[in-house]
């Protein structure tokens, strides 16, 4: 599996599962909403690339130098948060 496509599976799966967690875990739906609308923008935006490679007859990608960090950024905010969220469940219920 090449880079691109790992890029947009994670985006996508990341994106889906901080969007279900933001229904669920209202109390921080704001910051969970946040990083699966990154998330899933980067997908969208790395589908749109892939086409763009095909028509280019050395195409060289250097975004993937700031999609990156960018995804696994966003992938480590929304995991702190649905944490945040599950303590916040648990220390409530006594």
């Amino acid at each position: 599996m090449r880079i691109e496509q790992w890029i947009v599976a994670l985006s996508l799966v990341g994106g889906v599962l901080f969007g279900l967690a933001a229904v669920f875990f209202p109390v921080r739906r704001l910051h969970l909403a946040a990083s699966a609308a990154v998330l899933l923008l980067l997908s969208l935006y790395e589908i749109r690339m892939d086409r763009w490679e095909k028509t280019v007859t050395a195409p060289i990608r250097l975004d993937i130098f700031a999609e990156i960090p960018l995804m696994i950024l966003s992938l480590i905010f929304g995991v702190w948060q649905v944490l945040l969220c599950r303590e916040k469940s648990s220390s409530g219920v006594q």
